[in-house]
């Protein structure tokens, strides 16, 4: 271990001989391990310190290489207007990663992480991405802005069996998954975000050669048709962002636990074998382009709702329920296990709230929230009245196991007091209920306050909290 260089000299004062150089008595392997932690540009500025320091970054395992992280300077032209200034780099990106990888020596690498906009040249992130795949590679992380396309080498299908994290992202870059790639034996995370696929089945190859994948991510947005068969027995986490509707979608995952969905949903959907999700979220768009909201697109929500009846905590965020509230068909099946609900509300679907909840007879904690909407309106429409007062059928999870209700984005409207009213009316075990207002003035809150405080309660114990 080479010993540290600093030199000592006898303190001036007590309070420097109190000072104890603890850093420089650490092994360096721990030091490598304390500037892994660091950006690649802040671990090689420590080379600075001391004759130690100038070469322990080229032991760090990681490259984490940002192309907006170096400065850049303001030549001032004179040719131009004075306002007109010309941004350059001192040095090209390029060079400087070329010279970082000189610099290491053919140190191993465990995690390489790359982010390089416009101007982002092909060649070179090929030449970088063979280089780190040959030394036993865990992380690769790639956000790319390439002129041309970059096609992924194919030494990565064939050598990257020490994989673990796969991210790309970019739409110029295109994935041609060999079919007799050997494949991906330790993924374990892969997050495809807006890059192309070179052929139908290169998504369905690339699943195929992963066998212990648990975390998946899929964004697109401007591509093609696309085709998304996600069959996978070990997958536990999906997060979908899905901005084109022009994709076909199949999801066959046993052990899935979590469920992201966000985006415009596709006529060609089937989702399968869903029985241990513990969490979903959606946030479904409209499809504008179907103008708008309608009957058929509704149905469709409510079809892929139905999908996960098996699921713990559900979270319905934007316009999830807008679009439900305009659905012609509402034929639920029981959701027996739910037990958490966060049901973003709209002026307009009061209506479908209490149908709602009577498919979920075990609810314990429920969310209504305003703060999540898109609503364009600054006053409400009173239409919970008819469909809240004269609502005789009362859900059995609010009246026997509802312990905690939460009014997100209150504004005091005269429907809004109405639920507040019905629920601390049907609720026996409730515990607490929770008001999370918009601003109001003192006078109105107050006002408000009062009424809250006024509504009969089923369940002597139940605090009302405002704020």
């Amino acid at each position: 271990m080479a010993e540290s260089t600093s030199t000592h000299h006898k303190p001036s004062n007590p309070e420097e001989a109190t000072v104890v150089d603890r850093i420089s008595n650490l092994p360096d392997s721990i030091l490598s391990h304390i500037l892994s932690f660091l950006r690649t540009k802040e671990a090689v500025a420590t080379s600075i310190l001391s004759i130690r320091w100038k070469s322990l970054w080229t032991h760090v395992p990681n490259l984490n290489l940002d192309e907006d992280e170096f400065k850049r300077i303001r030549i001032s032209s004179d040719e131009q207007s004075r306002n007109a200034d010309i941004i350059r780099y001192r040095f090209k990106f390029e060079h400087i990663v070329s010279r970082v990888w000189a610099l290491r020596n053919a140190n191993p690498l465990r995690k390489f992480r790359l982010r390089w906009g416009f101007g982002c040249d092909p060649i070179h992130v090929d030449t970088w991405v063979r280089a780190a795949i040959a030394q036993g590679l865990e992380e690769l992380d790639l956000d790319l802005c390439p002129a041309q396309p970059f096609y992924m080498p194919c030494t990565l299908f064939s050598y990257g069996k020490t994989l673990v994290v796969l991210k790309l992202s970019g739409y110029q870059i295109f994935i041609n998954s060999p079919s007799s790639s050997l494949g991906f034996p330790s993924l374990k995370i892969l997050h495809l975000h807006s890059v192309t696929y070179s052929n139908d089945d290169s998504f369905s190859r690339l699943l195929s050669c992963s066998p212990v994948l648990q975390d998946l991510s899929i964004e697109i947005e401007y591509e093609p048709e696309c085709d998304f068969e996600i069959i996978v027995p070990t997958l536990k986490k999906l997060h979908l962002n899905m901005q084109n509707p022009e994709y076909k979608l199949v999801i066959n995952t046993p052990a899935l636990e979590y469920l992201y969905f966000r985006g415009i949903l596709s006529e060609d959907l089937l989702l399968e074998n869903l029985s241990n999700l513990v969490k979903a979220v959606l946030d479904v768009d409209p499809d504008y382009e179907s103008n708008g909201v309608h009957e058929e697109y509704g149905n469709m929500e409510w079809n892929f709702i139905s999908a996960l009846n098996s699921v713990k905590s559900l979270y319905l965020y934007g316009d999830t329920t807008l679009c439900l509230c305009r659905s012609s068909e509402f034929d639920l099946p029981m959701f027996h296990n739910l037990t958490f609900l966060n049901f973003c509300v709209h002026s307009c679907m009061w209506h479908v709230l209490p149908l709602f909840l009577q498919r979920v007879p075990n609810l314990e904690v429920l969310i209504l929230d305003k703060v999540m909407t898109n609503c364009p309106y600054d006053h409400e429409e009173c239409s919970i009245t008819l469909e809240w007062i004269y609502y005789e059928d009362v859900p059995k999870c609010v009246s026997l196991h509802l312990t905690a209700f939460h009014f997100k984005g209150f504004k005091g409207f005269i429907d809004e007091l109405k639920v507040v009213e019905q629920i601390l009316k049907w609720a026996r075990v409730l515990k607490k209920m929770t008001i999370s207002s918009y601003p109001l003035d003192s006078e109105k809150k107050v006002c408000v306050l009062k009424e809250l405080l006024m509504f009969p309660r089923q369940s002597a114990t139940c605090k009302i909290e405002f704020n």
